[in-house]
């Protein structure tokens, strides 16, 4: 008998990801003010309470601006211990780089994660691309593209070979001790004897994770992931990166679809359309939305002029993704979500572009608006396609948002038989296999 396939909707656990107007938004709502972690707990209770597979915790590595948007959260590897001792199901997917990481550090904080949650941790690898961060973490400059990507692909096997290289083993006297053994890594980047001093949890070893958008971060994430972030905008890009993933995880000797794709998504709803469209125009009403205009393609390292904000986007000046894979400051995929998205909408304003790339939360992912029904009808086109295993999904005002999700999408997910009706207590590695 075939067991159902459900979707994988994990929750980003970011206020970065928030609609700009969010703030105002929830004062005018009644919503109380919180500290950055009483709402980092809210996520984590919405996390088992809706059934995600998992919570995901981006890092930003340094600071963007002050006054900071998101409040000050803590780094995700500490947010998240704390959060797996009020949680019980969710898993829980921490964020960290790869270049400014050590891999046996980094190897110890995750590996405590996993045990402390009892096999629930996950780890998504980045390589960070902002050239300040950089100088934070003793880099006289950011490393280029190359060397980042090159620099994580040894990161990876260091830190897998650490997690590898250990157990829980009942010796012949009837003790349950631990054991482990060096590696004793020599690379080009790393230098590890080993071995790791963390016991292992009963998944072994945390999930890895990898955003891998441009071509070195398909390898990179073919060769080491079990799970990508992505940034599909449509069932055909969906289907296009299907394509390119499988066709990379079958020159490491890996099974095409052996590792889920998870676009990224921020619903707009409403129980009518007018009332999904009304809601985003009453955030939109809160931004002001010239400061922000800089920050659109700013965020990818391209200088392209904007003046008014009423007039059409100058398209033609637009780099195609092709040409600018190599130098791209930013995430490529994001890059090409919004290239896409300009290029299917002709005569589309400064304004509007402004709002899908900064403004509007969700860096360029996605943004739906419209009622419930017509989202579980998304979900169920994509989910039948298969071409993604699910979503990672944002909400544009947090709490207020992820309640109204819960409450209405998620009931009629699981009567459509496309989404879990209990919890489960696998580890997570587990429920993100075919």
């Amino acid at each position: 008998m075939t067991t159902q396939r459900h979707l994988h909707l994990n929750l980003v656990a970011n206020d970065l990801n928030l609609h700009q107007g969010a703030r105002e938004y929830e004062r005018a709502q009644g919503v109380p003010e919180r500290s950055a972690f009483e709402r980092l707990l809210e996520y984590g209770a919405f996390g088992d309470e809706g059934l995600f597979t998992a919570l995901f915790v981006g890092d930003i590595p340094g600071m963007q601006g002050s006054p900071a948007f998101d409040g000050g959260p803590a780094e995700p590897i500490t947010a998240l211990t704390a959060i797996s001792q009020h949680t019980e199901h969710v898993g829980l997917i921490a964020t960290a780089s790869t270049t400014f990481y050590d891999p046996y550090n980094l190897a110890r904080l995750l590996a405590s994660l996993d045990q402390v949650s009892d096999g629930r941790a996950g780890y998504n690898a980045v390589t960070s691309v902002v050239d300040r961060f950089a100088l934070n973490y003793s880099l006289r400059q950011h490393l280029d593209r190359a060397a980042r990507y090159a620099r994580a692909d040894e990161f990876l096997e260091v830190l897998r070979a650490l997690w590898d290289n250990r157990e829980m083993r009942r010796d012949a006297d009837g003790h349950l001790r631990f054991h482990a053994e060096p590696i004793d890594h020599r690379g080009n980047h790393f230098q590890v004897s080993g071995p790791l001093n963390i016991a292992p949890s009963r998944q072994q070893r945390p999930l890895i994770a990898q955003a891998g958008g441009s071509g070195p971060g398909i390898e990179v994430a073919a060769k080491h992931a079990e799970m990508v972030f992505t940034n599909s905008s449509t069932r055909a890009g969906a289907a296009d990166y299907r394509a390119a993933l499988d066709k990379a995880l079958i020159a490491q000797g890996r099974a095409p679809g052996s590792v889920p794709a998870i676009p990224g998504l921020i619903p707009y709803l409403g129980r009518t359309a007018k009332e999904a469209e009304e809601k985003l125009r009453e955030l939109d009403s809160h931004v002001d939305w010239a400061p922000l205009a800089p920050m659109a393609l700013g965020q990818f390292g391209i200088d392209v002029p904007l003046g008014d904000l009423t007039e059409p986007f100058p398209t033609e000046l637009l780099p195609r993704p092709a040409d600018v894979e190599a130098t791209i400051k930013s995430t490529f995929g994001n890059y090409v979500g919004l290239y896409d998205w300009i290029q299917e909408r002709p005569g589309v304003t400064v304004r509007e572009v402004v709002a899908q790339a900064v403004g509007r939360g969700g860096a360029t992912h996605r943004k739906f608006v419209g009622t419930y029904d017509d989202l579980v009808e998304d979900f169920a086109a994509w989910h039948e396609d298969g071409n993604v295993g699910g979503f990672n999904l944002m909400f544009a005002t947090g709490s207020t948002a992820i309640r109204e999700f819960i409450d209405e999408v998620v009931p009629r997910l699981t009567a459509r038989g496309i989404y879990p009706t209990t919890p489960t207590d696998r580890p997570l590695r587990e429920r993100f296999r075919p």
